[in-house]
């Protein structure tokens, strides 16, 4: 029988603005940040380019903060909770509960205009006992860094689907 998610510590802008246990990732893209956010809002493309397994949006349209979505890497479901949004531009969110052992963590993807066309920036934090919590956010940010090229290729290879 699978685990059942364990409730965390609320997060939000102010655990964001800690330092420990935080990390970034930063990707430019040849495409619009359109695409970008468009990609973002795809259930699907999570898994395209990133170790997830599964994404469910569990909330109603529109999205904003209080959205809600549950996310499965392998044997792991992460219930996250939206705390900022920006529409066509920045989306965050804390793991309200998973089966990670951690005490609090969040995400956020802020995207910015460049020269190149745009960049996705991503920071995330988490907590846990001990060392875990630093142990979460490395492997996050590893697969984050990993993935960002892997989502420039999934949009390239299928620019109408994210409007490129």
């Amino acid at each position: 029988m699978a685990k059942a998610p364990k409730k965390h510590q609320a997060a939000n802008e102010e655990y964001l603005a800690g330092t420990k246990g935080k990390h970034e990732a930063r990707h430019v893209f040849p495409f619009p940040a359109s695409a970008v956010w468009a990609s973002l809002l795809d259930a699907d493309a999570w898994t395209r380019w990133l170790p997830i397994t599964k994404v469910t949006w569990t909330s109603p349209a529109p999205m904003g903060v209080g959205t809600t979505r549950t996310v499965e890497i392998g044997k792991e479901i992460v219930e996250e909770v939206f705390f900022g949004w920006e529409e066509g531009r920045r989306m965050a969110f804390r793991f309200d509960a998973s089966t990670l052992p951690i005490k609090a963590a969040v995400e956020d993807y802020v995207i910015e205009d460049h020269a190149d066309g745009c960049e996705l920036v991503w920071t995330g934090r988490a907590t846990g006992p001990i060392i875990i919590g630093g142990l979460v956010a490395k492997q996050l940010t590893k697969g984050i860094r990993d993935g960002l090229p892997k989502l420039e290729s999934l949009i390239g290879s299928d620019p109408k689907r994210f409007g490129a």
